[in-house]
């Protein structure tokens, strides 16, 4: 189960994501859960797998708010740096980017 704790050990930073939920756990935990299991990351999945950049650039520049305003530092940082790749259409091995977070992502969403 997590907790506060918990997600600090993955690099959370809980004291902003709680803050942007007015300090309300409760309320954070629940947002949490709805943000990780965004089905943004499936679709994000689909797209790269399809290389299919513009949609894949889509799906990436939704979930980096959503995980930025939930302060999932761990997430944040590669799917933001994904995003800008994915912007400028580089040619790289996307999937092979993606696989640790969603590796982080499962891990979570499996501790809910």
């Amino acid at each position: 189960m997590l907790t506060i704790e918990r997600l600090q050990e993955y690099g959370i930073n809980t004291k902003e994501g709680l803050a942007r939920c007015m300090n309300m756990e409760k309320f954070y935990f629940r947002m949490l859960g709805m943000g990780l299991k965004n089905d943004s990351f499936d679709k994000l999945e689909k797209f790269l797998a399809e290389n299919d950049l513009e949609n894949a650039f889509e799906q990436a520049h939704a979930l980096k708010g959503v995980v930025g305003n939930l302060a999932i530092t761990p997430i944040y940082a590669p799917l933001s740096n994904m995003t800008e790749q994915l912007r400028r259409k580089e040619a790289l091995d996307y999937l092979s980017l993606y696989k640790p977070i969603k590796e982080l992502r499962d891990k979570l969403v499996s501790e809910l």
